[in-house]
């Protein structure tokens, strides 16, 4: 059985086009976590005969589908919403240091 290539990770801002993959080769349960953004996803595939999960944040499910269709056809299983409640656009931003008043 022929080895397909891991997704790579992107790091960098998430373009209107774009999708990040946050965990790569995780446990199911770190879906649950409350900190994710609306828009990320748990996606399952299978790799030789082993199945695998990955946390992707995009903005489009078929975007997500697209990408993991290219990589592993009939390996994909499943797209689902994770349990995450933070608006994308704040997700992952540092809030900024207040200075001190005199």
């Amino acid at each position: 059985m022929q080895l397909r290539k891991h997704i790579q990770k992107f790091n960098g801002v998430i373009g209107r086009d774009m999708c990040k993959i946050v965990h790569q080769d995780c446990n199911k349960d770190l879906a649950k976590d409350k900190t994710l953004p609306l828009n990320s996803y748990l996606v399952t595939y299978t790799l030789d005969n082993e199945t695998r999960y990955d946390i992707v944040v995009c903005n489009k499910r078929s975007q997500i589908f697209d990408m993991y269709w290219d990589k592993y056809r009939e390996g994909l299983k499943d797209i689902r919403w994770t349990d995450g409640k933070v608006n994308p656009k704040l997700w992952g931003v540092e809030p900024k240091e207040s200075k001190k008043k005199k």
